[in-house]
């Protein structure tokens, strides 16, 4: 997924796998139903999604949305990794918090962190499979959009270089960074 900003291209406020223009499955709408609450795919296994920023922006916290189901204590970290490769690489930034309020977006706090137009890929990883995310998990017939998403499967916390593989499952987290201090 190569891409050149052109004239007029502004980034999102939020930024995951979800926002339209911002990622291939979003602007591909390989996704055949609504993202809905489910459990985390497995402990501790981190999944990364490519994502395009069309101009510099700071990246002022991370998010994620939490499904019906956070009485568990799960922690979620998400993180921003450098593209490397058509791969995602060194991790540039990432926060993580217990899941909070049931049904809602959570938002973590990070070091303002510049990026510059060009790839890059957010990255997710619970401590649980118990509680809930949003998510929105596609079978399909061909490997597209597993060829979206790479996985980790032990990377809690998100490591400072990421090795994944390409996912066994096409599984879409509602989940980003935030160019904004506040909603």
């Amino acid at each position: 997924m190569s891409y050149a900003p052109g004239y007029g291209d502004v980034n999102a406020p939020m930024i995951g796998p979800f926002t339209a223009r911002h990622s291939g499955a979003a602007n591909e709408r390989c996704l055949p139903t609504e993202p809905s609450s489910a459990t985390y795919t497995s402990a501790n296994r981190a999944f990364y999604h490519p994502v395009v920023v069309f101009s510099t922006c700071v990246v002022r916290r991370v998010w994620w949305v939490n499904g019906a189901t956070t009485t568990g204590g799960a922690t979620i970290e998400v993180g921003v990794y450098a593209d490397s490769g058509a791969k995602p690489g060194a991790k540039l930034i990432s926060g993580s918090a217990t899941q909070g309020t049931a049904s809602e977006v959570q938002f973590v706090d990070v070091t303002d962190t510049v990026l510059v137009a060009g790839r890059y890929w957010v990255a997710i990883v619970s401590s649980s499979a118990t509680n809930t995310t949003l998510l929105r998990d596609s079978t399909p017939s061909a490997s597209f959009d597993a060829a979206l998403i790479m996985e980790q499967a032990t990377a809690s916390p998100l490591p400072a270089t990421a090795t994944p593989v390409e996912a066994s499952s096409a599984v879409f987290y509602v989940f980003g960074f935030a160019t904004t201090a506040s909603p």
